[in-house]
């Protein structure tokens, strides 16, 4: 599991901050992947081999009693984003959807926030997504061109591992 989460890009220390290692079974087979909680008691599972999820699915919240909300699709590209920009994660609220079908359960929140940054991937959903929330939102802001060129924040994350 270390393995993979280093070759993700992503350091120990972070994944430990928001992530759990998660011991489940599937037909009297036991497996193991990192864990990211969602917010109705449903675990984001993800391993070298396998992306699953326990029910209930749902997105993931993290908190952090701020006005500025961060919206990624996954877990990776969540942490990716606490890799790259640590200040603006720590000091932000953050959403990870885990399913872009989630955006209909939190567009609700947006409300509350004085500004909320888009960090969806760079693929037709991903844009049809972050075009749809621009038109109803004002305090919405697209910040795809923070990768732009790659498909998500974990692969630029990825691209530049080894390089700094």
């Amino acid at each position: 599991m270390l393995n993979y989460i280093m070759s993700r890009g992503i350091p120990l220390s972070v994944a430990g901050t928001y992530c759990k290692e998660v011991w489940y079974e599937i037909n009297c087979q036991q497996y193991f992947a990192i864990g990211l909680k969602n917010h109705l008691g449903g675990w984001e599972l993800r391993n070298k081999y396998y992306k699953n999820s326990s029910s209930p699915k749902s997105y993931s919240s993290i908190q952090h009693s701020s006005d500025r909300l961060l919206v990624t699709e996954g877990i990776f590209d969540f942490l990716s984003l606490a890799v790259m920009k640590t200040d603006i994660v720590k000091n932000s609220d953050c959403i990870v959807l885990n399913s872009l079908a989630f955006i209909k359960d939190i567009d609700q929140l947006f409300y509350k926030y004085s500004e909320v940054l888009l960090f969806l991937d760079n693929d037709s959903a991903g844009e049809n997504a972050t075009r749809r929330l621009l038109e109803h939102y004002d305090n919405v802001s697209d910040n795809s061109q923070f990768y732009s060129g790659y498909s998500d924040l974990n692969e630029k994350l990825i691209s530049h591992v080894g390089k700094v």
